[in-house]
């Protein structure tokens, strides 16, 4: 069942990138120059039917853009999102996110490149330093430490942007290059993530001193560059007009209180007008422009669908 709230006019631009004036240095001066955009993280579990009925579902509640993970017990994120693509024409398509670990990047870039073409240039590349060690065994690939993962998301980057930025490079992605997005919370993602993203997402926060501490980080990281990135904070649940799925939220938290889950800000909950005063409040006080629910139900999207149109206006 579609929401069909309102035809979205904007859905195949890229991500709106404000630009930072030297006279105003808030979060509250950038967070007005940019819009709102609204991801949904689908798992893609389900068979092929129902994942792209979710898909359009998606589409018709005003969704920006359709993400998928990537994980071995998963679907193929590529094969599935041009599926996508196809099934849902006014959306954009992307990775929440893909283990850059799992790629070399001349390859990485072929196929991001065909994606791109194959979606008209809707594509968004989302990546992480991959983080379950008994994917990696399961791949053959060795896990390495934590600063070499991050070594090799580094270096998968700055290739894509080179190779996916040049005029010459085959076959030629119609955006050069798509936009990047890294994920992560740590210190050597976040810097890397305000160096060289253009798109930051935050993962799991304890609360919102630490959420303040983290957006601060990357802002000192980033320097001059701060004002042109888009801020995207993942929501683990999102509970509008139904209590709070703690289960779901201690799965991203272990051995957290029932208060300490509450704290996260990776949840959102409380009746449509609460969640939309919470939305603007992270976008008022941190810069949060971009959300990104994983696989809400056909209830929870719906009710997602009636935020979007209210923030927009519609």
């Amino acid at each position: 069942m579609h929401c069909n709230i309102f035809t979205r006019t904007n859905a195949r631009k890229p991500p709106i990138i404000a630009t930072r004036s030297d006279t105003f240095d808030t979060l509250d001066f950038m967070a007005t120059a940019r819009d709102f955009r609204f991801g949904v993280n689908l798992l893609g579990r389900g068979g092929v039917d129902h994942f792209l009925a979710q898909v359009r579902e998606a589409e018709g509640c005003g969704v920006d853009v359709v993400l998928l993970p990537d994980h071995l017990e998963l679907g193929a994120p590529f094969p599935m999102l041009v599926a996508a693509a196809s099934a849902a024409p006014t959306v954009r398509v992307g990775t929440f996110v893909l283990n850059a670990g799992f790629y070399r990047p001349a390859l990485l870039a072929r196929d991001i490149a065909s994606i791109d073409q194959l979606s008209g240039g809707r594509f968004e590349i989302g990546l992480g330093a991959g983080y379950v060690k008994t994917e990696f065994d399961a791949a053959g690939i060795p896990f390495g430490t934590h600063g070499q993962r991050v070594q090799h998301l580094r270096e998968t980057v700055l290739a894509l942007r080179e190779l996916l930025g040049r005029a010459d490079h085959e076959p030629r992605s119609v955006q050069t290059p798509p936009p990047i997005m890294i994920a992560g919370i740590g210190d050597k993602v976040l810097t890397l993530a305000a160096q060289h993203a253009d798109i930051v997402a935050l993962a799991a926060v304890a609360d919102e001193t630490a959420l303040a501490e983290r957006v601060d980080f990357v802002r000192s990281k980033a320097g001059n560059r701060f004002g042109e990135l888009e801020i995207n904070l993942i929501i683990f649940d999102l509970a509008i007009d139904r209590e709070p799925d703690l289960d779901t939220l201690r799965s991203h938290r272990r051995g957290a209180t029932d208060a300490e889950l509450l704290a996260l800000p990776n949840g959102l909950r409380g009746s449509q007008k609460d969640v939309v005063a919470r939305i603007r409040e992270l976008r008022d006080r941190f810069g949060i422009t971009y959300i990104t629910p994983i696989d809400p139900s056909t209830a929870d999207l719906q009710a997602y669908g009636r935020i979007i149109s209210e923030l927009r206006g519609s």
